[in-house]
């Protein structure tokens, strides 16, 4: 079973509404914290525009060694 090491809720404009971190090694700072989830809304946007496959979600998982990085997407909020 995975590890919950932090979450982040971030909203449709990449702005940062919740953080928390569960894990006690390598904490961050609050810059870093909204540099990340920065980073990971632009690269999540790009790939929704780059992909070649109509109706794409964008990036719903980076696997590196030590880590897994997640994206779920809420429907809520969603007007058109």
């Amino acid at each position: 079973m995975a590890a919950i090491y932090s979450l982040f809720i971030i909203n449709k404009s990449g702005g940062l509404i919740f953080y928390k971190d569960y894990g006690s090694a390598g904490r961050m700072d609050t810059n870093d914290s909204l540099r990340l989830a920065s980073l990971w809304h632009s690269m999540h946007a790009i790939s929704q525009q780059l992909s070649p496959t109509m109706g794409c979600s964008g990036i719903e998982l980076l696997e590196a060694d030590t880590f897994d990085l997640h994206c779920f997407q809420s429907l809520t909020g969603n007007s058109k």
